[in-house]
């Protein structure tokens, strides 16, 4: 017969032995799964290395994309402002003609702008006289007989000239040696002699010519 003591030692190791064991398996368990988890991250770990390489790759080639795209844009950017400085310059040089042929804009004159300013300047008289006389006396040509090329009312719209070239020269002569070489320059000293009935209606024909040059000197 075994004593107590003895079943109850024997049920204790036993006891022990299941509890050692059970930790001993859970144990093992716990460490084949961080032992799977490790696999799997050595498995997975060279694909995302690679799909990461792959991204960067692709990102920086987009970057060097836009950075070329942006600097492209710069240049012609560039190029454009030194094209249409080079147009400015061209009419910063000297802008009377354009002048002159915006304040002429639909009129029978305008084609003839750089020709007024060039034929002003041979006879040194202002280039604004002749194109705002004519706009004053005919509307720039627009309300006289096409044939007569007479925008000045000269001899009261008598004098027919064979052309718009001819009659400029014309009239920045009689302008030059009829009025400016002795010293009637400004509309109010050329009115007296050019148009002598405005004076005893106030002066309206001096009051537009100023009024015309001061357009032109907006334009």
């Amino acid at each position: 017969m075994i004593p107590k003591k003895s079943k109850r030692l024997r049920r204790l190791v036993r006891h022990l032995t299941l509890a050692f064991t059970h930790a001993i398996l859970e144990l093992q368990t716990l460490m084949l799964k961080k032992l799977a988890i490790a696999s799997i991250w050595l498995a997975f770990t060279p694909a995302l290395i690679i799909l990461l390489s792959a991204s960067l790759t692709i990102h920086n080639s987009k970057v060097k994309t836009l950075d070329t795209t942006q600097a492209l844009k710069i240049t012609e950017a560039a190029t454009a402002n030194n094209i249409e400085g080079q147009v400015l310059g061209t009419k910063i040089e000297d802008p009377r003609p354009y002048i002159v042929a915006r304040f002429l804009k639909g009129t029978p004159l305008e084609p003839y702008s750089d020709s007024i300013v060039k034929v002003s300047d041979e006879y040194g008289i202002d280039y604004r006289l002749i194109p705002a006389i004519a706009m004053k006396e005919s509307g720039a040509g627009a309300a006289v007989d096409e044939a007569s090329h007479n925008a000045w009312g000269f001899e009261n719209g008598k004098t027919y000239f064979d052309s718009w070239e001819a009659a400029i020269p014309i009239v920045a002569k009689t302008l030059k040696t009829r009025y400016v070489d002795k010293g009637l320059i400004s509309p109010e000293q050329i009115m007296p002699v050019y148009a002598p009935p405005a004076l005893a209606s106030g002066g309206g024909w001096a009051k537009d010519i100023n009024f015309f040059f001061s357009q032109m000197e907006t334009l």
